[in-house]
């Protein structure tokens, strides 16, 4: 079974992500990402471990966790990756970036976690649409959105999340709360 590790974007600014990309969905067709994700941060691309495997992961997660205290960000505004990512951009502090790059090398620790050049953790972002599995029109879409209100929300790294792909669906498996 495919899983990721992610950060929840929860409150008001996870409501916001939903509300855009249904409003992205209805208007333009694209990838219906509110009906298989929840709103969320990638930490750690797919991948696949054995039930041995998993149990380490959640108890270094669950170490992660604990050893950690929740970091400051900002998700402001929009960026894209070429025409086939739009996201909301996340401004991370330099203690979220320090957090996340700890997050990397607990996950290298993991015996049989593979990671590839997207694992990298350098473009943390928000995805909104992407057109890897319904192509879209990009232009029409970033114009749409230079006339919506601007996303602007003051975050916590607050939780590290494991998801696991349930047919087309992305559920959450097990949150790790990071205390404050």
């Amino acid at each position: 079974m495919r899983h990721i590790v992610a950060h929840l974007i929860r409150g008001e600014a996870g409501k916001a992500h939903e509300n855009i990309t249904k409003d992205l969905t209805e208007k333009f067709q694209n990838f219906p990402l509110h009906n298989r994700i929840a709103p969320h941060i990638t930490l750690k691309r797919w991948f696949e471990l054995d039930e041995k495997g998993m149990k380490e992961l959640y108890e270094k997660l669950e170490e992660f966790a604990c050893s950690h205290i929740q970091t400051d960000y900002s998700l402001k505004g929009f960026g894209n990756f070429g025409d086939d990512v739009i996201f909301m951009d996340v401004k991370a502090s330099r203690e979220m970036m320090n957090a996340v790059s700890d997050l990397g090398k607990t996950l290298h620790t993991i015996q049989n976690l593979t990671f590839d050049e997207f694992d990298t953790n350098d473009g943390l972002h928000a995805t909104v649409a992407f057109g890897s599995l319904k192509p879209f029109n990009f232009n029409e879409i970033w114009n749409y959105l230079a006339t919506t209100s601007e996303p602007n929300f003051q975050m916590k790294l607050d939780n590290i999340t494991v998801m696991k792909r349930e047919k087309d669906i992305w559920e959450i498996d097990r949150i790790f709360e990071i205390k404050p």
